[in-house]
């Protein structure tokens, strides 16, 4: 029960505006009727567009609603063929009553799923799309937040992690040298070797870090290459930020951490010495909400976490930042 009110209060409040929405479309589209009668089929597809778009509201990025759009578009034809699979079958099962009916009740259901479900999902994901695409880097620097607790049994898969340090080689580095090495991790063993040589949050004093199960599913150890160069602070800082804006478009939350116990993960992982330990990037599916929190100057800048667990990060406003010369 608890978890339930957990999840029922991280639903956004547009999400409830959609959801009531849906259900009162619904609703006066039964009493309408649906069954060859246009308003209420109108009024019904609407209803099933609003629940969709409160489903899907809340996706980490653009590419999620684009995959979900696909995943819909995809849904309609092996709908159909599906209905009809189990449409014949029943037919094929005439003189077996409970099979027949069980046929029935598939090619029913694959019916609504490719006539009623599909549609307004599809709708719901390409609206959700295009909006997401549209605002970009708002978006992405507003979901690019400090995640702490995880989704710890959603897997990061090798793949990602190589795809997410290519944007970091993508991206500028001081006189090109290009100093940045890194170590990859996403199996247990070697994360728990990580872990283990980790700090968090250090505003949050009571709490010592992610209990198991909400840990991390994928660590990037970000090096600096002393034969290449003396100082790593701006190749650092610009290609973690590139790393972290790609996780947010995989749906990953992440964290930059770098109270780490240098010489302990030096030894776990057997990292040279002439490598110098900069960060650990933690990634995973992320298992909290953090809001963002607008202040003044002279307000307490430290996160903290409300009673519902919610993480609440405070940011200065834009008017403060920006100086009039």
């Amino acid at each position: 029960m608890a978890s339930i009110r957990k999840y029922l209060f991280h639903i956004k409040s547009m999400q409830w505006i959609l959801i009531g929405a849906g259900l009162i479309l619904g609703a006066v589209a039964l009493i309408l009727g649906v069954a060859d009668n246009p308003p209420g089929i109108i009024l019904m597809y609407l209803s099933l567009t609003c629940l969709a778009g409160a489903l899907v509201w809340d996706l980490a990025s653009a590419r999620s609603y684009w995959i979900t759009f696909l995943i819909s578009l995809a849904a309609f034809p092996v709908g159909v063929v599906l209905h009809n699979v189990f449409y014949g079958l029943a037919e094929l099962a005439a003189n077996l009553p409970l099979l027949k009916a069980l046929m029935e009740a598939f090619h029913v259901f694959f019916f609504l799923i490719a006539v009623m479900a599909v549609g307004p999902t599809t709708m719901a994901a390409l609206i959700g799309g295009v909006i997401s695409s549209w605002r970009g880097m708002t978006r992405l620097t507003r979901k690019n937040r400090s995640v702490r607790r995880f989704k710890e049994k959603h897997e990061v898969k090798e793949k990602v992690l190589y795809k997410l340090v290519n944007l970091a080689r993508q991206s500028a580095s001081g006189a090109n040298l290009q100093p940045l090495k890194f170590i990859l991790s996403c199996t247990a063993s070697r994360n728990q070797k990580v872990f283990s040589t980790l700090s968090w949050a250090g505003y949050l004093k009571d709490w010592p870090g992610p209990e198991e199960g909400e840990r991390p599913a994928a660590y990037i150890v970000v090096l600096g290459d002393t034969d290449l160069a003396n100082n790593f602070q701006y190749d650092a800082g610009i290609a973690c930020q590139s790393i972290t804006l790609g996780a947010v478009e995989y749906g990953l939350g992440v964290c930059l951490i770098g109270s780490i116990n240098r010489e302990n993960l030096r030894q776990s992982l057997t990292i040279p010495v002439k490598y110098e330990i900069l960060l650990v990037i933690a990634l995973g599916k992320p298992a909290e909400e953090v809001i963002l929190e607008s202040i003044n100057e002279g307000d307490d800048i430290r996160y903290w976490r409300d009673d519902q667990g919610r993480h609440h990060v405070p940011k200065r406003k834009l008017e403060n930042l920006i100086l009039e010369l």
